[in-house]
């Protein structure tokens, strides 16, 4: 895939998909709500807001394109994990509170099948539920820890494979076991992004594109949103940009941009296909710190990505860093290891991008003290499905209703920073190259727990 900057080429999802861009904002105007962000969060969030009150006039601001960060170039995972894993999540947030989050989520895989359904949004969404498998030892021991969280949690839908089982599911030579979770879909991330921007705009919600918002001024009132192209004033506001969350004070402290990269096969034939078997086409990842997530395309391509989450000095952005070969000859490594019934397919689509990681990785949705403008960050790289649910609780926070939502664990907490650089680019790295090990000695055959990092830890104590 040749990149010549544009938006076009930032994934095989954006390149791929028939789009027109709306027009920039052309001179100051108002409105009651104004969102700043045109992924996922900031779509689902005008829909919704519009939805409970058509007379609203809701306002939304991209610098770009929606759909031009993480939501058009993610693997179309529409799944319910949060945190590390749903073992991770229980023993940090407790019983109760890890499973109202799960629940959450998990309401949401299906409400969004639903909504593209109804609102004729083709986005190749596939129900096919969500599949992790165990290479080794130590990824045996972590399926088996989430399938105890998942017990007494009192989840259904949740089995665990032996490994003849989990190779009727995938037959890839490196499969021990696996864990299968009914409630996951994959689809085209970039058609459902785009798909919302449809339909906020049926719903009457006034959409610029090619609007970067250069200043926000919360304190005001009305709030302030400032552009190149003029001013949008409003009574309420919302943040929803994510990992360019650092662009606006105070939130750059409190996650940091981190690239994960991607690429896509050429579609495979029945017979290549046949060789992998992959009769429930679900979504896949391993076990690993630093995972491998791939899935089927509707054209029956595979999108094969993860490996490695790299960290740029100063959270820097931008098409330069959207590519980088090194991860993905590592990527056309480790594929030839999981599939060597596939030797020899290529790759023509490879991307990249960031994602908004914070320090407990969760996300952080609130609302800041004494003003009307709410915020929702933190993907943490598994937003397709959770976004929904925030945007839903941004909808509650705009409209100042108290629910079942905004009580959720990740609404109005206390927000952990990182530190300044060089620290942060110290302890990323560090961070990256801990977990890296960890993923080689498990590769080696050694019993290795799952425990953070040593920068985490500090962090959440710090917090």
């Amino acid at each position: 895939m040749r990149d010549d900057g544009s938006w076009k080429t930032r994934s095989f999802w954006l390149a791929t998909d028939d789009y027109t861009p709306a027009p920039p904002l052309d001179g100051s105007t108002s409105a009651d709500v104004v969102i700043a962000g045109g992924g996922y969060t900031g779509l689902w969030a005008a829909n919704f807001l519009k939805e409970s009150d058509p007379s609203l006039d809701v306002a939304l601001l991209e610098k770009d394109v929606c759909g031009y960060g993480g939501s058009g170039r993610n693997g179309g995972f529409a799944m319910t994990l949060l945190d590390f894993s749903l073992h991770h999540l229980m023993k940090n947030q407790g019983l109760e509170r890890a499973r109202a989050a799960h629940l959450a989520v998990a309401a949401s895989v299906h409400a969004i099948e639903k909504f593209t359904r109804e609102n004729r949004i083709d986005c190749e969404l596939e129900a096919t539920g969500y599949f992790e498998i165990a290479t080794n030892k130590s990824h045996l021991r972590r399926l088996r820890q989430d399938i105890e969280a998942a017990e007494r949690t009192g989840l259904e839908g949740w089995d665990y494979l032996d490994q003849a089982a989990a190779r009727s599911k995938l037959d890839t030579p490196r499969a021990l076991a696996g864990v299968f979770e009914r409630d996951c879909a994959v689809l085209n991330p970039a058609k459902l992004a785009h798909g919302l921007r449809r339909t906020a705009i049926e719903r009457g919600v006034r959409v610029y594109e090619g609007t970067p918002v250069i200043g926000c001024d919360a304190a005001s009132d009305p709030i302030q949103f400032r552009t190149p192209f003029g001013t949008v004033t409003a009574t309420r506001g919302v943040l929803a940009v994510n990992p360019w969350m650092k662009d606006f004070p105070p939130f750059g402290r409190h996650q940091v941009p981190i690239f994960t990269y991607a690429m896509a096969s050429d579609p495979l034939s029945d017979e290549q296909l046949a060789r992998i078997g992959w009769p429930g086409r679900e979504g896949i990842e391993d076990k690993r710190n630093y995972i491998h997530y791939f899935r089927l395309t509707r054209e029956n391509r595979i999108v094969w990505a993860g490996g490695d989450a790299v960290y740029y000095y100063g959270s820097r952005t931008g098409p330069k860093v959207d590519r980088r070969p090194e991860t993905w000859r590592y990527l056309e490594r480790t594929f030839a290891w999981y599939f060597p019934q596939l030797a020899g397919i290529r790759f023509p689509y490879k991307w990249g991008g960031p994602v908004a990681v914070t320090a407990d990785f969760l996300p952080y949705i609130g609302t800041i003290q004494r003003t009307n403008l709410h915020y929702a960050f933190g993907c943490n790289g598994h937003g397709v499905a959770p976004a929904h649910t925030w945007g839903q609780i941004l909808r509650d926070l705009c409209l100042d209703r108290k629910t079942e939502l905004t009580e959720l664990l990740f609404v109005g907490r206390k927000e952990i920073p990182f530190p300044p650089e060089p620290l942060r680019w110290v302890g990323a790295e560090l961070t990256r190259r801990a977990l890296k090990r960890q993923d080689r000695q498990m590769n080696a055959g050694r019993e290795v727990a799952e425990t953070d990092p040593l920068i985490l830890r500090i962090l959440k104590k710090l917090g």
